[in-house]
């Protein structure tokens, strides 16, 4: 026999759906695979994602497939990697509340010389 489980990953992030086995010498016991939940994690609507929190699933935003920027500099920002700002060295993983130090807003592009009477 088998159940549905769901996966999340080191973050509690929803990762998928899997199945866990029932225990062969226990009866009614399943092996249920380590960060995986036997509630399923609600539906997301846009621009958040489930996360497991304690014993239940929260909704957290979600900008891992937004493009950011940097406030400060304009530069394009990938996810994760160390920024060396005002606040010191920080980096954020792409979901939870989006820090100050970044905007999903582009910043205007300089005009090139070639460009401007065009």
């Amino acid at each position: 026999m088998q159940k549905d489980v769901f996966q999340t990953d080191d973050d509690g992030l929803y990762l998928y759906q899997s199945v866990a086995n029932e225990l062969a010498l226990t009866p009614g016991a399943f092996n249920i695979p380590f960060g995986a939940y036997e509630d399923a994690p609600p539906s997301p609507p846009a621009g958040k994602w489930p996360r497991r929190q304690g014993g239940a699933w929260v909704m957290v935003e979600d900008y891992r497939t937004t493009p950011l920027w940097v406030v400060e500099t304009g530069a394009p920002y990938s996810l994760g990697a160390e920024h060396d700002g005002a606040a010191g060295k920080v980096s954020y993983p792409g979901w939870g509340k989006l820090p100050a130090w970044l905007t999903t807003v582009e910043p205007p592009q300089p005009v090139i010389d070639g460009e401007a009477g065009a």
